[in-house]
């Protein structure tokens, strides 16, 4: 409510008016009175959005105050009205209060008044805020019901994905880095890893997405990530990347990172109308720089800066951008979810995120995490450029889907490895039971297959070997598949899509190079348990 209180008195008399503004101010309650005397100035001034209650007088020449709240009742049903009369009847409060009034006041008591349109008062609040969880709760159910959608389908997507992935790993593996399609091939695997990357921004908003954090380095991630973002950014707005010369090193999942940069710039793409800039900058801070924005962190931030010459927002929509499913772009044209992904990507990574912006003045987003000291280890390279090595044993994979098993065990055997392969729990427990070679010491196996999931097959494997190695894989979110049971020692997770050169190298952390014997599931996961 505003302060003064805004109330449209419907009063023939201008002295009792001025008397009960006077009485409500000693009272405690100042407000603002219009007063009006005819059906045309009540309606005309009933429009204002800024009134907070009606007093209406019962009995008046030409228009009285039950004509008054019909009116109210069907234009403004959620206002406060209040009959305040001399000539009101027990009968005539009766039929008000069963018509909609709120209360009603004799003139010869006036010292109810006050208390009155207090309670009015209180009694639309509490209204409101019933509202506000009710909306909440809404909200929280369409929440829900969208990620039962997004979890239903990111398995089978992210496979698709992993299966695309990994030809074009197999093509890249086959071509000379100086063959033009090896070029091609190299740009489906990049843009496969940022379609992965858009489910697990879906994921955020169902079941919960898993992080990976590890040490990058800041610097090549964005130079890495400019060069697709040159493609989604047409010709007339153009990107500048100024990358800080000092060594920047973060812990934070790699792909988080990168969907970041992508949601703020395209996001700056839609504000800039026809043509602009778009500016992204790295950059540190020291430590007594990141106390003030409540960082102790010793070695200071890294910062992530997003700059661009858009239409800017102004502090309304400022206020609201984070909000899942906000967007100011018309119907069709934003799902709402970008900004808000960022929020909690950032969140996720120990970070914070800002905004400056103006209308007409662009707007310039700046992501701050802590520095990391540490070396990375090997030298700062990001995950998906460290080549594969190659090995030896027996690995048993177990993967429903026939296309993703077959290139991950060529894959494996051209690296080496002796590969079993197996549709399903039952079909891997069998395998293992009908082959004649050395047992695994690694199983792959999907976490949800049918007739015996992955995880049950590998518990059962594990009863007669508790020394096996499990490598789960899983298109899914962390609490969609925690809940099946994955027990901690002995086993590791891979989540689709991945590529063939990253599972390969988790293969060789899991696993000696003196004892590689490996047993792979099918739905790409390093472990023992139904994904």
């Amino acid at each position: 409510m505003h302060t003064p209180l805004h109330i449209l008195h419907l009063e023939d008399d201008p002295l009792d008016a001025d008397l009960i503004r006077r009485k409500l101010e000693a009272d405690g309650l100042p407000c603002e009175i219009q007063r009006v005397d005819t059906e045309l100035d009540f309606s005309m001034a009933l429009e204002r959005n800024d009134i907070d209650l009606v007093l209406a007088d019962f009995s008046m020449p030409g228009y009285d105050g039950m004509e008054a709240l019909n009116l109210v009742r069907a234009t403004r049903p959620g206002l406060p009205f209040i009959l305040f009369s001399g000539v009101m009847g027990e009968e005539a409060a009766v039929m008000a209060l069963k018509k909609g009034a709120t209360d009603y006041v004799l003139k010869d008591r006036p010292s109810r008044l006050a208390p009155a349109i207090r309670r009015a008062i209180e009694e639309v609040q509490l209204l409101k805020e019933r509202q506000s969880l009710s909306n909440q709760l809404t909200h929280a159910q369409k929440l829900e019901i969208f990620g039962e959608l997004v979890g239903g389908i990111a398995h089978d997507f992210n496979n698709i994905l992993t299966i695309i992935m990994a030809n074009s790993g197999m093509l890249m593996n086959e071509l000379k880095k100086t063959d033009r399609l090896h070029r091609y091939a190299s740009h489906i695997e990049y843009a496969s890893e940022h379609a992965a990357a858009l489910t697990r921004q879906l994921l955020l908003f169902s079941r919960g997405d898993v992080r990976e954090p590890t040490l990058i380095p800041l610097n090549d991630l964005v130079q890495k990530t400019g060069l697709m973002l040159h493609r989604l950014i047409p010709e007339p707005i153009q990107i500048r990347i100024t990358t800080c010369k000092k060594s920047l090193q973060i812990k934070a999942d790699q792909n988080d990172i990168a969907q970041i940069l992508i949601n703020l710039v395209l996001n700056a793409r839609d504000a800039i109308q026809v043509e602009g800039w778009i500016n992204i900058s790295t950059g540190v801070l020291s430590y007594e720089e990141s106390c003030k924005l409540n960082f102790e962190n010793p070695a200071g931030l890294c910062y992530l800066r997003v700059a661009d010459t858009g239409s800017g927002m102004n502090a309304a929509v400022q206020a609201r951008l984070f909000e899942p499913f906000f967007t100011t772009k018309p119907e069709g044209h934003g799902t709402g979810l970008g900004l808000s992904t960022c929020q909690r990507l950032v969140a996720a990574a120990g970070g914070k995120i800002t905004i400056e912006s103006e209308p007409d003045q662009g707007s310039t987003f700046t992501i701050y995490l802590p520095r990391i000291l540490d070396e990375i280890p090997g030298g700062a390279h990001l995950d998906s450029e460290l080549p594969p090595t190659t090995g030896h044993g027996t690995i048993l994979l177990v993967e429903d889907n026939h296309m993703l098993r077959d290139i991950v065990a060529k894959r494996l055997t051209d690296l080496g490895y002796r590969v079993i392969q197996a549709a399903n729990g039952l079909q891997g427990l069998d395998a293992l039971a009908d082959d004649k070679g050395p047992a695994p010491d690694l199983v792959i196996t999907d976490i949800i297959l049918p007739l015996l999931s992955g995880q049950e097959m590998a518990r059962l494997l594990r009863l007669k070997n508790p020394n096996i190695k499990v490598l789960f894989t899983s298109g899914y979110s962390d609490r969609s598949i925690l809940p099946h049971g994955i027990p901690d020692s002995g086993i590791e997770i891979i989540r689709k899509p991945f590529t063939i050169n990253r599972l390969a190298n988790k293969i060789t952390e899991i696993l000696p190079p003196a004892r590689q014997s490996v047993a792979i599931s099918s739905n790409g996961v390093l472990g023992c348990g139904h994904g």
